[in-house]
């Protein structure tokens, strides 16, 4: 699955890079996409070349030019503020249905309770009806490390997620598996999920391995 949608500001763009030629262009804009797409960028040159689709002696003549766009790190001040926002967002939106799911809850047990009879027991049977909008099941009060539509994940599975999936932005993917994960239903969507991000995270393992120098790596074949 693909990261949020990552806005371009055209205008920016053309107005900062109209001096640069069509190669460096298209390094900063692949420079870019994988600090969007990974939450950052490695600081070391060989990996750097490889990511702007460059050979080293290329990358050595177009990095001075490039790195004046970066802050110390190769962090991109604007790529930041629009993860920031995305994920500013989706906290926003995720608490809002957290505290609907909530109410909602609350007033179906208010129903029961003044509907039930001396012989009937109060119970809350979560029939189809009494699942939320988004297909996830009332919060019951419990506290969520991350917490968005259908997915939502309690400190010890975050944690768990973080442990396994260590080369990926866990939260920008999450939010980006957030519509897919309602389709696969409440019954199922923890286990596609993790199967969604295990192969993100391997996909990411596979991108480093190809960009390191080394024996067997075509990209650096025939470099001295």
């Amino acid at each position: 699955m693909n990261p949020p949608k990552m806005p371009v500001h055209i205008g920016d763009f053309l107005r900062d890079t109209g001096h640069l030629r069509a190669p460096s262009t298209g390094a900063y804009l692949l420079l870019l996409f994988h600090h969007w797409s990974t939450g950052g960028l490695p600081d070391d040159d060989e990996q750097l070349a490889a990511i702007a689709r460059m050979t080293r002696a290329e990358w050595k003549k177009a990095r001075p030019i490039i790195e004046k766009f970066f802050r110390p790190g190769w962090r991109h001040g604007r790529v930041e503020e629009d993860l920031a926002a995305a994920r500013k967002s989706y906290e926003a939106r995720a608490k809002a249905g957290a505290q609907g799911g909530k109410a909602k809850a609350d007033g179906k047990q208010s129903s029961s309770n003044a509907t039930a009879g001396p012989d009937q027991p109060l119970t809350l049977n979560l029939a189809k009806k009494d699942i939320a909008p988004d297909g996830a099941p009332p919060t019951n009060g419990k506290v969520y490390a991350f917490e968005d539509g259908i997915i939502r994940l309690t400190e010890k599975d975050f944690g768990k997620f973080e442990q396994a999936f260590p080369r990926i932005d866990l939260r920008a993917e999450l939010l980006s598996l957030s519509r897919w994960a309602v389709e696969q239903g409440p019954d199922n969507w923890f286990h596609a999920v993790k199967g969604a991000l295990a192969k993100k995270n391997q996909q990411a393992k596979e991108r480093t391995e190809r960009a390191a120098p080394g024996r067997g790596n075509p990209l650096f074949e025939g470099i001295t």
